[in-house]
């Protein structure tokens, strides 16, 4: 006896009804695996879109009273600026670069600060950008550490301070604050 191999097809009475069945699901999987997500992700760049065009009507209701503010505060100056001191801006000379951590430590010591660190970038001094770095390390209380900053700021050739870090060491009485610094010379 022989077996007779049936075709799948031979399953279906009518091949008709099955190669529609077949092309049907091919055309929702497409839809599916396709053209939705497409869709989901319109539909979602569409809402972002209405969102930003909202913040924008909103920053447009909202700019005069913003240009007026601006130019309110350019007018006035806050009361906590006017004693602070604003030297007109130098250069260290050669001659004042060998002495400048002496002044620090000076500076430091009259606050009643104890200098832990001055040093100096070795490659600021090399290069020709015309400024020097200094790392110091400081320690005292809030006080006199404010008292250093202030003085600090009198500094007509200090162009801008790169860090501050002040921070309670265990065991060590007051702060300790690092700072980097920048200073302009000649």
């Amino acid at each position: 006896m022989m077996l007779q191999r049936r075709s799948f097809l031979a399953l279906f009475p009518e091949r008709r009804l099955f190669f529609a069945a077949v092309c049907l699901g091919g055309l929702i999987g497409f839809y599916l695996l396709s053209i939705l997500p497409h869709q989901q992700a319109a539909g979602r760049l569409e809402d972002q879109i209405e969102a930003l065009q909202g913040q924008i009507s909103e920053q447009r209701l909202l700019g005069p009273i913003y240009n007026r503010f601006t130019s309110l505060l350019a007018e006035t100056q806050p009361e906590g600026l006017k004693g602070l001191p604003f030297p007109a801006p130098g250069r260290l000379a050669p001659e004042q670069v060998a002495g400048i951590e002496a002044l620090f430590r000076q500076m430091a010591d009259q606050g009643g600060l104890r200098v832990r660190r001055i040093g100096a970038d070795l490659n600021s001094m090399i290069n020709e950008m015309g400024e020097l770095r200094l790392s110091l390390e400081i320690l005292g209380d809030l006080s006199s550490l404010r008292a250093f900053m202030l003085k600090l700021g009198e500094l007509p050739y200090l162009t801008h301070i790169e860090r501050i870090e002040v921070r309670r060491e265990a065991g060590a009485p007051g702060l300790n604050m690092e700072l980097d610094i920048w200073l302009a010379r000649e």
